[in-house]
């Protein structure tokens, strides 16, 4: 009888943990769904207007690395050997609202041929850069042009003014006229006035959660830490439509669920934009120094640069996503 109430008990206590695991497997595949759901309904936070600009930057670069920032944020680096022709860039997300935007050039001194690196810049490098402004779904060359600036040349030469020295930075502005307004980090702290040494562990911690979430290919997870950045991005861009959420979320959900091999976190310094309120994880190393994030992947074709860059809101000691 002893045997038979042990066994009656053993088959109830694998029974209840059935129910249990069963149970919470339920629970994660709602949560599952209406995460899912909260992605697939951001564009109705989207207003649809009778204009709708978009703003992009056109550039061209030789001899020369460059970094470009709007507003003080990152939004391009090259440094190594080779030359950028007219590529375009949307800037939209980098304009919080409509007003005077500041454009920042920065230039390096080239990688050489035998990939070794100039000590200063030589007579070929030069750099120009445009701001355009075109409709949103108009075509890519009906635009108009709102800014240029073009390196200068030594007089009666075609060689760079500044050949010969080791820096060259060039800080511009330009009027945006943009219907809607996004906080972005308007009202964030100034982290600039926090404990740096406890600033990068909370860093550290923030870039290293994030990897982990990659490294567990946990869309769910991703895309509630990704949530708030996502609605600014399709306010920006105008994604007031179901396919367009859709499209965006089948690509992120898809990116995250792509078989890659996610680096480890090494090598790094920590830098501060938007006059202290913006903070990124940046390589050091030569192999990453063009990379604006220290986090990046790799699958067996190519090395992926992954964009992760941190705030704190007005209110919150949390750092978390805002690009």
């Amino acid at each position: 009888m002893g045997k038979l109430i042990i066994t009656s008990l053993f088959l109830l206590s694998n029974l209840s943990g059935c129910q249990q695991k069963q149970t919470i497997a339920s629970t994660m595949e709602n949560q599952d769904q209406l995460i899912d759901q909260k992605m697939l309904d951001i564009y109705k936070q989207v207003k649809v207007y009778d204009y709708s600009p978009l703003y992009q930057v056109e550039f061209s670069q030789d001899a020369c690395g460059y970094e470009i920032l709007i507003n003080d944020i990152p939004l391009h680096r090259y440094l190594f050997l080779g030359s950028a022709n007219m590529q375009r860039i949307p800037i939209n997300d980098h304009i919080l609202r409509s007003g005077q935007q500041e454009i920042t050039i920065r230039l390096f001194p080239p990688q050489l041929s035998d990939e070794s690196w100039s000590p200063t810049f030589v007579e070929a490098s030069k750099f120009k850069i445009k701001v355009l402004r075109s409709k949103a779904d108009g075509p890519l060359n009906d635009y108009k042009q709102i800014f240029e600036f073009s390196t200068s040349t030594k007089r009666g030469t075609e060689n760079f003014l500044a050949t010969g020295q080791k820096v060259f930075e060039f800080k511009g502005t330009f009027v945006a006229d943009v219907p809607y307004e996004l906080e972005g980090w308007h009202n964030s702290k100034d982290l600039s006035r926090e404990n740096k040494d406890e600033l990068l562990k909370e860093a550290i911690s923030a870039y290293n959660r994030f990897r982990n979430i990659l490294i567990k290919k946990d869309v769910t997870a991703y895309a509630s830490l990704m949530y708030d950045k996502e609605v600014e991005l399709a306010k920006a861009y105008y994604w007031h439509t179901s396919i367009d959420s859709k499209e965006r979320w089948n690509e992120m959900s898809g990116t995250v669920r792509e078989k890659r091999e996610i680096l480890p976190l090494k090598n790094f310094k920590m830098v501060l934009y938007a006059g202290g309120k913006v903070l990124a994880l940046q390589p050091t190393s030569l192999l990453y120094k063009d990379y604006l994030s220290a986090i990046h992947a790799q699958t067996d074709s190519e090395d992926i640069q992954v964009s992760f860059l941190l705030h704190k809101k007005a209110g919150s000691n949390k750092l978390t996503a805002i690009r």
